[in-house]
């Protein structure tokens, strides 16, 4: 099948890191299907450097009717050499308000802001009608996990499928660390408030007020650096909470694979790519009670904390320890691994990819 990939989100040189789950379902979908992409972009972010086989870069603002209309025309000249067209951002769905979409028609949703509008300005949380509206359109509708699609669900009022996040793994993980030395805690996240740095801190202080020798490495950067270390600080645990800012794959692999256990006090997260990168590393989790991470975090290997103290996470990660205290990494990420695996995600889109062209018609 001929595919035409529209999204907003998708990797660039100065944007490495955005759209990489877009980018993975992109090579996905190309093991099985010839795979074109769209990229509407925002300006100024594509260069020369940027060219890569099958991708067009199309600048377009979200914000200017203007740049939407041309990114319409753009679609409206192309559609008809495709058999179906994928949309896989909110935002990509702008250009077809004023279309008529005569091939089937399959939207991908990713976006946390759906579950809380908080983590985004204004502007954003108006134009979230809008992108509802037009989400009624397509022939099937997919989401990263069963909270993103129950909310989708009522929203909209059609059904919605779920196909998990595509999740990098490693074939074999490391043997967990022997007991006995330091209890080394890391997270892979944003230093922001939705991903709870501030209680991970706390949680750190307070083991160690219970003798452990608790240790934090939070991998991610943001704009509560500052926050995040002075709360350290005044906690008197800044000599073990490290922050060295982003990672590449590599350097985050490399640091689960020294963790005795992964702590991400996020109050939503839409799948939780990072929470799943740890069980397949296999290490046990202690996150956050609410949203997509409840498809796959359970007891022995994953605790799922719902009041936000320092304190509560404290007991869920002792609880956790003694839970998997005689689990192995594979132990811990064989209940995962064949859920996200390839070969699942690719056999979910072909299914999706069938039903669109059967409702299409």
């Amino acid at each position: 099948m001929k595919v035409l990939v529209v999204t907003t989100w998708f990797p660039s040189a100065s944007a490495p890191a955005s759209g990489v789950f877009v980018r993975r379902d992109v090579e996905l979908l190309r093991r099985t299907h010839e795979v074109d992409v769209l990229h509407l972009h925002p300006h100024g972010a594509v260069g020369p450097t940027d060219a890569a086989p099958g991708v067009r870069r199309l600048a377009m603002s979200t914000s200017n009717p203007v740049d939407i209309l041309r990114a319409s025309r753009a679609l409206r000249a192309g559609l008809a050499r495709y058999d179906l067209v994928h949309t896989m951002s909110p935002s990509a769905l702008l250009p077809f308000a004023p279309l008529r979409v005569r091939i089937p028609w399959v939207h991908t949703e990713h976006w946390s802001a759906l579950l809380d509008t908080s983590t985004v300005g204004l502007p954003a949380r108006l134009g979230l009608g809008a992108a509802l509206r037009l989400m009624r359109r397509p022939d099937v509708v997919v989401a990263v996990s069963s909270a993103l699609a129950e909310h989708l669900e009522a929203r909209l009022g059609r059904t919605v499928e779920v196909i998990p996040n595509a999740v990098d793994a490693p074939a074999q993980p490391r043997p967990r660390p022997p007991a006995g030395g330091p209890l080394r805690l890391v997270a892979v996240g944003g230093l922001i408030p939705r991903k709870g740095p501030d209680l991970a801190v706390e949680a750190v202080a307070e083991l160690r007020r219970r003798g452990r020798d608790a240790r934090l490495r939070w991998i991610g950067d943001g704009p509560s650096r500052a926050e995040v270390g002075a709360l350290a600080r005044r906690l008197g645990v800044d000599d073990v909470v490290e922050l060295p800012g982003g990672l590449p794959p590599e350097g985050v692999a490399a640091a689960l694979a020294e963790s005795d256990l992964f702590l991400l006090p996020t109050s939503v997260e839409t799948f939780g790519v990072s929470i799943a990168e740890a069980l397949l590393s296999g290490r046990p989790v202690v996150v956050g009670a609410n949203g997509g991470q409840r498809d796959f975090v359970a007891e022995p290997d994953g605790i799922l904390v719902a009041e936000r103290t320092g304190i509560a996470y404290a007991d869920a990660v002792e609880r956790s320890l003694e839970l998997a205290r005689d689990r192995s990494a594979d132990d811990i990420a064989a209940p995962l691994r064949s859920r996200v695996s390839p070969a699942a995600r690719a056999a979910a889109y072909d299914a999706a990819y069938r039903q669109a062209v059967l409702a299409h018609g």
